[in-house]
């Protein structure tokens, strides 16, 4: 009569071991994986915003939405919302509600705000405008639209470092840099490749940092934020 061969406690041991080993192999892979993921989900959200600018400026005479206050989403005009719609406002026809999530970058940490893009309007203050046209942009390839929204002096405390209250839904950089990489002072990168940007021909790519041959807020010509001028 045979005998059922047990398992010794060594050999127990050993299986745990190897299975331990084969985890801590596969967690960062996996980790990798899903922050991979993430980053592709946000480029996809950035491109549908694209396209609703897009389809918005193409029925309104070629001006994109702009840029005004600090508004809170459904808000009545009343502080810390300013009057007027913001422009998640103005395009929800062309992209829904921002309850589905569309403006939240799944890199950004929870719970702090549902709106993580912004648009361009440093060149538009500058030159005394409220609206950019698609005419505008020369520097289709090149010219910053839109981005994930890593400056922390557009959201309020105190995650950020606003003098405002709420989340804002109309975040701009008129007055304040918008995209802010890791090792500026109130940057981050939100995705192991970067931050994902949306470019006035609407195509998305990430970067790390800045780049002065590739990243321009002038829509005429290579410029960097601090720098830009009026025609």
């Amino acid at each position: 009569m045979r005998h059922r061969h047990a398992f010794s406690l060594v050999e127990l041991l050993v299986v745990i071991g190897i299975i331990g080993i084969l985890i801590s192999l596969l967690l960062p892979s996996l980790s990798r994986a899903r922050e991979s993921a993430r980053q592709v989900q946000c480029a996809a959200q950035l491109r549908q915003i694209g396209q609703a600018m897009m389809t918005y400026a193409a029925e309104n005479n070629g001006v994109f939405p702009g840029a005004s206050g600090w508004h809170i989403y459904g808000g009545d005009g009343t502080p810390p919302d300013s009057a007027g719609p913001g422009w998640t406002e103005i395009i929800k026809r062309y992209l829904g509600s921002p309850q589905t999530g569309i403006y939240r970058c799944p890199g950004f940490p929870e719970g702090i705000s549902n709106f993580n893009y912004f648009i361009a309007a440093r060149w538009t203050m500058i030159s005394g405008r409220t609206h950019l046209k698609i005419s505008d942009i020369k520097t289709s390839s090149t010219f910053v639209l839109s981005a994930d929204c890593t400056g922390h002096k557009l959201y309020a405390p105190d995650f950020g470092i606003s003098v405002e209250s709420g989340d804002d839904c109309d975040k701009d950089d008129g007055s304040s840099p918008g995209l802010e990489f890791s090792g500026e002072m109130y940057g981050m990168n939100l995705h192991r490749a970067g931050n994902n940007i949306l470019f006035g021909d609407y195509h998305v790519a990430p970067f790390k940092a800045y780049d002065e041959r590739q990243i321009t807020y002038n829509p005429r010509r290579m410029e960097n934020w601090e720098d830009v001028t009026a025609d």
